[in-house]
């Protein structure tokens, strides 16, 4: 991702009524939406997942209902996934290492009986990241025939060309 990206289009921000894109198409910038409405999301954060292993249990629900929210205004939602990660990266798995720790930490709190410790410690963990969410959110859409595509590197460039009616969206729902 281009650096300081995120800060820079804070600045660029626009909110309005979902109603405002009626018969546009949205694109969707596919890990940004995994991270903001299901891994940051309070309502579909599942602390234990990093703990179970596996997809998060709530997380075709959670995904049809936003699908179904666009299908009532009429909105087309394309969503982009980003391809191959071009940035110089000296150890790719550092983030995996530091959130082992973290999921460590947290099985030393129930091996010693405190379970809500031990629950509140893997909500912590940033274990489970978007693009570990990538097939499944694949193969909902495709079962909703909701179009998407994998960009061939960065999907912040296709998410700009696939939108009609000139907006980018990140967190739409």
């Amino acid at each position: 991702m281009i650096r300081d990206f995120a800060q820079w289009t804070a600045t660029l921000l626009e909110t309005g009524a979902l109603e405002e894109l009626r018969d546009c198409r949205v694109g969707i910038e596919a890990a940004d939406y995994l991270s903001q409405r299901i891994l940051k999301n309070e309502l579909a954060k599942e602390s234990l997942v990093p703990a179970l292993g596996g997809l998060p249990l709530a997380l075709q629900r959670h995904i049809e209902a936003d699908l179904a929210i666009f299908r009532h205004f009429a909105i087309e939602p394309y969503f982009v996934f980003s391809g191959l990660d071009i940035t110089e990266q000296v150890d790719p798995f550092v983030q995996k290492k530091q959130e082992a720790t973290v999921n460590a930490d947290a099985w030393n709190l129930y091996d010693s009986q405190q379970a809500i410790e031990s629950v509140a410690k893997f909500g912590e963990s940033l274990y489970v990241t978007p693009e570990d969410l990538f097939r499944a959110l694949q193969s909902i859409l495709t079962d909703q025939h909701v179009r998407w595509t994998v960009a061939p590197y960065s999907a912040w460039a296709q998410v700009r060309g696939t939108s009609m009616c000139t907006l980018v969206l990140t967190n739409t729902v």
